[in-house]
């Protein structure tokens, strides 16, 4: 079983907090940050920005940043977008997490790889969660 923590997106900087997914302590975010072609870099800068913008509480267009949330799903899930570079995040309180990059090209296998990670990551928060409500209950 995987484990995964969080760790705080030194660029964005706002209201809000922006952390990126860890796991086992690699984050996906940065494995595809770090594989980037010098020519997407600069989609990349301009996603940070976005990021900037959502994390200081301004909208933006459906096309730079928009609510991919299935219906039958709770916890919000967001993709911003340049170019061909997609990025996942989910809703957290007080801000975003930021959970995998991708590529127009591979949006549906990206959508089932953020889709799972996100799953399991919460899977995780809830069992954390839970034993923290177990162990704060007095025995009889």
């Amino acid at each position: 079983m995987s484990k995964f923590a969080l760790q705080i997106i030194e660029a964005v900087e706002g209201n809000q907090t922006f952390e990126k997914l860890l796991v086992d302590g690699v984050a996906p975010f940065d494995t595809f940050k770090n594989d980037l072609e010098t020519k997407e870099r600069r989609s990349l800068e301009k996603i940070y920005f976005y990021m900037n913008e959502v994390a200081n509480n301004r909208t933006l267009p459906n096309k730079k940043f928009k609510d991919v949330t299935p219906k039958t799903e709770k916890v919000k899930e967001y993709e911003f977008k340049d170019g061909n570079l997609r990025v996942y995040g989910i809703s957290k309180y007080g801000g975003k997490i930021i959970i995998l990059g991708g590529y127009k090209n591979q949006q549906k296998k990206d959508y089932r790889t953020f889709r799972s990670l996100k799953k399991q990551y919460l899977n995780q928060e809830s069992n954390r969660s839970n034993n923290n409500e177990k162990s704060r209950t007095p025995k009889k």
